[in-house]
C-alpha cells in the first residue's frame, strides 16, 4: 500500500478514539480504573499500558530497533495523567513517522519477533493498520469492561468520527 492519506485517516481516527476513550476513562473513580476484571489485561489501566506498550514495539519494528517491553502487561506509566500524556505523544510520533515515510518505504517488509518469540514480515503499511486494528479491538475490551463498571462507554466508532469531524469543518476521511 502507497496510500499516505488513507494510513494518515487512520491513525487520525485512532488518536480521536483515544482521546475520547481517555476522557471517558478519567470520569471513572480511579478504583473502576485500577479494578482487576475477568479479562486478559486485568483492568483498564493495565488495557491502556498495553496499547501504549504495543504501539512503541511495533514503532520500533518499523524504525529497525530494539524495543524493552519484556511482557504483554507491561505498566509503562504508573498513573493516568503520565499514560495519557505519552498516548498524546504517540499519536504524534505515528503521524510525523508515517510522514517521514517515502511510498517505497510503506512498502517495505519488516522483520519482527514478538514478545512470544513468534516470528514474522509485514510491509510498514500493514505494521501501522495493525496499531489502529490492535487499538480497535482493546477499545472494545475496554468498553466490556465499562459495562461491568455499570457505566456507558466511549462511542468511539468511524460513524460517530466522521461526523465529529464533518461538524468541526476538518476534512473528510477518504
Amino acid at each position: 500500500m502507497r496510500d499516505k492519506k488513507y494510513l494518515k485517516s487512520l491513525l487520525e481516527y485512532n488518536a480521536w478514539a483515544n482521546s475520547v476513550l481517555y476522557k471517558k476513562v478519567m470520569e471513572l473513580p480511579s478504583e473502576e480504573i485500577m479494578k482487576e476484571r475477568k479479562t486478559s489485561l486485568q483492568s483498564i489501566f493495565v488495557s491502556l499500558n498495553h496499547l501504549l506498550a504495543v504501539d512503541q514495539i511495533w514503532l520500533a519494528h518499523m524504525q529497525g530497533l530494539k524495543h524493552n517491553i519484556k511482557v504483554l502487561r507491561e505498566t509503562l506509566h504508573e498513573d493516568m495523567t503520565t499514560l495519557w500524556k505519552a498516548r498524546q505523544d504517540m499519536e504524534i510520533t505515528l503521524l510525523d513517522y508515517l510522514q517521514s515515510l517515502t511510498e517505497d518505504g510503506l512498502e517495505e517488509v519488516i522483520d519482527y519477533e514478538l514478545i512470544g518469540g513468534n516470528q514474522g514480515s509485514l510491509s510498514r503499511a500493514m505494521c501501522l493498520t495493525h496499531l489502529v486494528l490492535h487499538g480497535s479491538y482493546h477499545r472494545g475490551w475496554i468498553a466490556d469492561m465499562f459495562g461491568q463498571a455499570e457505566t456507558q462507554p466511549a462511542l468511539i466508532d468511524i460513524p460517530v468520527y466522521e461526523r465529529t469531524i464533518r461538524g468541526n469543518g476538518s476534512v473528510e476521511l477518504p
